[in-house]
């Protein structure tokens, strides 16, 4: 079986708090999907008799080799339902799994049609809705194509960053006037579909929000602004910091009819409602069922820089000559503010928490670009974590890395861009009480509360790590509510990407970008004071044998001789082992002893009067 795929990290989601589920006008069945209903039935009629040869409720999206992205619906915060065909593959026999909503009381109704959000990509399978009145008799069930004319490898929305895709069909002819009726999910990937040996190994259906609505959906003119849309940068971003920000959002057509032309607008508001900055863009004719993508605004904005002050960026669609007949899709917003000395890239948590889904040990962090560090230096770092009353006694490590850039552009953070280790590091062992008002945690950025001296035009990643060796997850407050995938799109398609989290499960150094979900992980800078923050020059410390065994070799070479030599060693934890003073050293060779260090990962700390550097070393035994 060959397909395409993107490699994603899977990210798994605890729930704050539950979203409630607004009905709109005639909406008279809805299910949110918080759990697999008591009330819905799912049958096999052709699998492997394991568990994921059925839909099943899920929190965490498709987990299979190819995996898709999780479907991204307006309460996907309490789960959704799933067919994860290559989570359990029936190659050469097929899958028939059917997921059967309770019996509708319909027999009041002259009107009819189904709503449901879905994520959907195909390969040698179709996704069938099937309407009927006989739980006997399924074969006799109407059936609509949900996604016809789609080829393999192809996505339900038309690409993979429409998600979630909203549909829409009138099954008045089955189900108005039926005092008992039934729908259901069909994924069908048999010889029914497909005559190749591959059938019964697909991608993976995903269904949310489904709603039964006795209004008329047959719009003809619906246009809206997409998901996939620039914005600012960070959404704290100090004052010093401030850099131009640019705009593009996709519209869609999703109206039966052609449109003639449109006109989206950007602009940003204060926090008095007042327009400080407005661009616009004339579209010329949008066929139905088409995106209109890609297209840059003609100007930038740069922020006024005064700290404190809060800012509203909008993408408004108006259609010309005529009325847009579902106007609550045509707005899209995003908030930033302007600080003193934090950058953020959320604005607070709507998820409980953040663990690994294959590992629970994992570092998380975001990248965030100073354009202007000389005279600035990173100070402190504020993180909050979900469960904090489960980790008491345990640590957690800090790390800022400078990091170059990917070089290679692989989408990821690689140790070999930002030089195999942090610039600086701390530890913080958790007390338990570390929630609600108190969920703040913030320390310094070093170990010995040295500030780090920030450099101009330069990325860091600051990311915390959690190590457990009993498989007791760390939860993370994050946010789901912010996507950077459209400002990352923007910022790199002029030269000059700007990124959003990096995820690193296991703890293997590498990280993958993240752009739907950011950390609460902030970094607080402030003005130099002192020349201790400076970093060492690169050919001041090197450390070999690496990896290492019996003994650290560390060869010093200052430019003139320093008074102390403070030396701290740190495991991956965040445990310091080693710690070491010498004095008035200029040129020479110091030996850690390291025998009895288990193996594994360690950071080493040199701190001196004319600066401070950290190397990384594994030690083998």
């Amino acid at each position: 079986m060959i397909k395409s795929f993107t490699r994603l990290f899977s990210l798994s989601m605890l729930v704050l708090a539950s979203v409630a589920q607004v009905n709109g006008q005639g909406v008279f069945f809805s299910e949110t999907f918080a759990s697999f209903p008591a009330t819905w039935t799912s049958v096999v009629r052709v699998g492997n008799n394991q568990p994921s040869s059925a839909w099943f409720h899920t929190t965490e999206g498709p987990t299979g080799p190819f995996a898709t992205a999780d479907l991204n619906a307006t309460t996907a915060n309490n789960g959704w339902m799933i067919f994860d065909s290559d989570l359990n593959c029936n190659i050469g026999v097929g899958q028939d799994a059917w997921l059967i909503s309770p019996a509708i009381d319909a027999s009041d109704k002259a009107v009819v049609f189904l709503r449901f959000q879905t994520y959907y990509r195909r390969f040698l399978d179709v996704a069938n809705v099937r309407v009927g009145t006989n739980l006997n008799d399924l074969d006799n069930w109407a059936t609509i194509d949900v996604f016809p004319g789609l080829t393999n490898n192809q996505f339900g929305g038309g690409d993979a960053t429409v998600n979630p895709t909203i549909k829409e069909f009138n099954i008045s002819q089955w189900a108005a006037g039926q005092a008992q009726v039934y729908f259901a999910f069909q994924f069908l990937s048999t010889s029914a579909v497909s005559s190749s040996a591959d059938i019964g190994c697909a991608y993976s259906w995903q269904v949310d929000d489904v709603e039964l609505t006795s209004q008329d959906l047959t719009i003809v003119n619906d246009m809206r602004v997409n998901t996939f849309f620039a914005r600012a940068i960070n959404t704290i971003t100090p004052a010093s910091q401030l850099e131009p920000m640019g705009f593009l959002a996709d519209i869609e057509n999703i109206g039966a009819g052609d449109q003639t032309g449109a006109t989206l607008t950007a602009t940003i508001e204060n926090a008095d409602e007042e327009v400080i900055f407005t661009s616009t863009i004339n579209y010329g004719a949008i066929a139905a069922d088409s995106v209109a993508e890609n297209v840059f605004f003609p100007t930038q904005f740069t922020p006024p820089g005064t700290p404190g002050e809060a800012y509203t960026g909008k993408y408004t669609l108006t259609l010309n000559g005529t009325t847009d007949e579902r106007p609550d899709n045509n707005v899209r917003e995003f908030d930033f503010i302007v600080s003193d000395t934090t950058f953020a890239k959320e604005l607070g948590s709507n998820l409980g928490g953040f663990s690994a889904t294959s590992t629970s040990s994992y570092s998380w962090g975001n990248i965030y670009y100073v354009p202007n560090g000389d005279g600035y230096v990173a100070s402190t770092v504020s993180f909050a974590l979900g469960n904090a009353e489960a980790l008491a006694g345990r640590s957690v490590t800090t790390l800022l890395y400078k990091w170059n850039g990917d070089l290679n552009d692989d989408g990821q953070v690689n140790p070999a861009e930002y030089g195999s280790a942090p610039i600086s590091f701390n530890s913080y062992t958790i007390e338990g009480t570390e929630t609600g008002a108190n969920a703040l945690i913030t320390i310094p950025i070093d170990i010995d509360g040295n500030q780090i001296a920030l450099e101009d035009n330069s990325y860091y990643l600051l990311a915390i790590q959690y190590t457990t060796e009993d498989n007791v997850t760390m939860s993370t407050l994050a946010t789901n509510q912010i996507d950077y995938t459209g400002m990352w799109f923007y910022t790199d398609s002029l030269g000059s990407p700007r990124y959003g989290s990096a995820f690193d499960p296991g703890n293997t150094g590498t990280y993958g970008f993240v752009f739907t979900v950011s950390p609460l992980i902030r970094l607080n800078i402030g003005a130099l004071v002192s020349t201790e923050e400076l970093p060492l020059p690169a050919g001041a410390v090197a450390v070999f044998p690496n990896p290492a065994n019996e003994q650290i070799v560390l060869d010093l070479n200052f430019e003139t001789s320093t008074p102390l030599v403070d030396i701290t060693v740190m495991d991956i934890t965040g445990k310091t082992v080693i710690t070491e003073r010498r004095q008035n050293i200029q040129r020479e060779q110091l030996a850690l002893n390291s025998a009895r260090l288990p193996a594994g990962t360690y950071n080493v700390r040199i701190r001196t009067n004319q600066g401070v550097t950290v190397k990384r070393i594994v030690v083998q035994h």
